[in-house]
């Protein structure tokens, strides 16, 4: 199939956050340092940012920054020199992004389109893959250099959200990303609110708006911590008529039961026994996620934020389980839903990932399987 990344990234201008910027915004090609070393991404401890020139179809260049997260968020801006209608055109983006083949390559699935791919260069430098995940046949520049300092993206971006307000709490679910926000009640926070009310929708439930908003850090409920929150600009439509991917993938994993079909722990990927039971059901009715560890039954209480596992401690059966396959299958499964895994459905299989790392794969149950006594 032919290369389209140039055409895929400018025609962003047309369907996501675009806002004129001065012709003075600062050029982030301009702050690469090569003396940056290599970086492991499938191990990074702290933010790390990269940026570049990419190519443009109607525009000078796309001057891209991308920004990752050791929780597996990211943020990415595009400045687009020399636009058509001039001057230069300002586009953000949040969203998840994991990696695979070791750290080879990393995906970012966020709030514009996607998913994009990278591969990780030798020297710590991405390279943009086409729609396919090949390299680009071209002598044009893809690729984004490491630089010495975290960049944090602020500026606005045009987002599809799922906001929910209930006795004077208000959150917001990304839709590309499944990225649950609490909504910071100043700026626009008010017609926000006003209008989720003269929707009638019932207080508490979903209703998929279209914004303007931006992320920032705000007081925590408790102590010293901070979180991140979204800030809302201006409100754009109610009752967004494209939907909400995140509410679909939410609908797509209480639809069925799943079984477990690959685990990764810390050391590696442990073989799953021929006999694996493993299973996981969100009874979405009832608040909880059930199934079979592997050796016993299991019960959590706890709700999907956006597409983020929330769980309290898991309470099971008591067999014994002698086999050290089974044991290790059912110590890591449990250890994983307590740890706030993000969920991603893929055709007919099931994914939960720790931060950056794919971690765990299910796929739709038949029962054909009985249940272990």
């Amino acid at each position: 199939m032919p290369h389209r990344p140039v055409l895929r990234l400018c025609t962003l201008l047309a369907v996501a956050a675009c806002t004129p910027a001065a012709n003075d915004t600062p050029s982030v090609a301009t702050e690469i340092a090569s003396s940056v070393p290599p970086r492991t991404v499938s191990a990074l401890a702290t933010p790390s940012s990269w940026a570049g020139a990419l190519p443009c179809a109607d525009c000078d260049a796309i001057e891209t920054t991308i920004t990752l997260a050791p929780d597996g968020t990211y943020r990415r801006q595009g400045v687009y020199r020399g636009t058509k209608g001039g001057g230069d055109t300002i586009l953000t983006d949040i969203g998840r992004w994991t990696h695979r083949d070791a750290g080879a390559r990393i995906t970012l699935r966020g709030s514009v389109q996607g998913p994009d791919q990278f591969a990780v260069e030798a020297d710590g430098a991405l390279q943009l893959l086409d729609l396919e995940g090949q390299r680009i046949a071209s002598a044009l520049n893809y690729r984004l250099a490491a630089i010495p300092d975290p960049i944090t993206i602020t500026h606005p971006a045009r987002l599809v959200a799922a906001f929910q307000y209930m006795a004077d709490a208000a959150s917001a679910v990304e839709c590309g990303s499944g990225l649950q926000f609490p909504v910071d009640m100043s700026a626009e926070y008010p017609t926000l609110e006003s209008r989720y009310l003269a929707s009638g929708t019932r207080p508490g439930a979903p209703l998929v708006v279209r914004l303007r908003a931006h992320l920032a850090e705000r007081p925590g409920m408790e102590g010293n911590d901070t979180v991140t929150a979204l800030v809302v600009d201006s409100v754009t439509a109610i009752n967004a008529d494209d939907g909400c991917a995140a509410l679909r993938t939410q609908d797509a994993i209480a639809a069925h039961a799943w079984r477990l079909v690959g685990l990764q722990g810390a050391e590696g990927d442990p073989p799953l026994p021929s006999d694996n039971r493993a299973t996981f059901t969100w009874d979405r009715a009832e608040g909880r996620f059930v199934g079979n560890s592997g050796c016993n039954r299991y019960s959590a209480m706890g709700v999907l934020r956006g597409t983020t596992l929330a769980a309290g401690p898991a309470l099971g059966t008591k067999m014994a389980c002698l086999a050290p396959d089974i044991s290790a299958v059912e110590t890591r499964l449990l250890a994983l839903l307590s740890a706030s895994p993000s969920l991603r459905v893929e055709s007919d299989t099931l994914v939960f990932s720790e931060g950056p790392a794919d971690v765990a794969r299910f796929v739709r149950d038949d029962g054909s399987r009985p249940p272990m006594d």
